[in-house]
């Protein structure tokens, strides 16, 4: 899921047309990601929670995810339909979650409340099943990656956000140069439609059933994984969160690195599927140390 597919495009203005529309899709996430973390790390109880987590997470975490991934591989052999259907179900609990956090910032009472969580969830459920293209997916993406790096960058204090990026980084490394399996699911996500990755087009009238991982450069499109936003952004949360006295600072630095390293992976990297995050990590741990050591000093 995080492996960046990079297309060669025919002309230079498509390309920049496709990486201008990741780069603003990462800010806009970004924003919606502090908006919710701003909201969520007024409940004591989250606060509370974050003093017990230690660096065993990262363990946890990522033997969750290398298990995760090879069940999903399997699956996929035999049953892309059933894989298909638990990543929807997967994509659509965020969406609850995120809509449910939203409502209970906006909504003025609790019909409102439920409303809101039903409208937002039930069209994209919906939308996902029913009637998908790729800025559906996009849009639900968007939501996903932008809820889960605010509660995992609110949980995670910056030190243990960075191991998490470290090791995450060098994991996606071997997952698409050495082991190759990360390039495997991103081919079964692109051709059976799950809603893995993010579709950069750069030009209209594309179709997502038309869409394959070999046609895709055909098509001028770039394709970017949900969690090369995700893991990246809650460290920009957790350097906010956590350095109350300078938040400007970490949220400037930290998100102009990772943008400068997403820029950097966009336009140097030609032709076939690369890792996002150790480009996109190695960005963000930079702005965040260049702003610690302004802070230090």
């Amino acid at each position: 899921m995080n492996t960046t597919g990079r297309i060669k495009l025919k002309k230079a203005n498509q390309r920049i047309n496709s990486e201008l529309f990741g780069i603003l899709l990462f800010i806009v996430s970004t924003a919606f990601a502090l908006y919710l973390a701003f909201n969520l790390d007024q409940i004591s109880g989250i606060a509370a929670e974050s003093n017990g987590i230690s660096f065993i997470f990262v363990i946890y975490y990522i033997v969750f995810i290398v298990i995760f991934t090879a069940a999903a591989l399997y699956i996929i052999k035999k049953h892309a339909k059933i894989m298909k259907a638990i990543f929807i179900v997967l994509v659509l609990y965020m969406i609850f979650l995120v809509s449910s956090i939203v409502a209970g910032i906006v909504a003025v009472n609790l019909p409102e409340y439920y409303a809101i969580i039903a409208i937002v969830t039930g069209f994209f459920a919906y939308m996902l099943i029913f009637r998908n293209e790729w800025y559906i997916t996009d849009a639900a993406g968007l939501i996903m990656i932008s809820g889960a790096a605010a509660i995992l960058g609110i949980l995670l204090r910056p030190y243990i956000a960075i191991t998490l990026l470290v090791v995450f980084a060098v994991y996606d490394y071997i997952s698409v140069y050495k082991t190759k399996h990360m390039v495997t699911l991103a081919k079964a996500a692109i051709d059976n439609q799950f809603p893995l990755m993010f579709t950069l087009p750069s030009q209209g009238g594309i179709k997502i059933k038309d869409l394959t991982f070999d046609n895709r450069g055909t098509h001028s499109v770039i394709m970017l994984g949900f969690g090369d936003m995700a893991i990246p952004e809650l460290l920009i949360i957790s350097s906010a969160i956590y350095n109350p006295l300078h938040i400007a600072l970490f949220i400037a630095l930290t998100l102009a690195g990772a943008l400068s390293a997403l820029g950097f992976l966009f336009f140097f990297n030609h032709g076939k599927p690369a890792p996002g995050l150790p480009y996109i990590n190695t960005g963000v741990i930079i702005g965040f140390l260049i702003a610690f050591a302004v802070v230090a000093i």
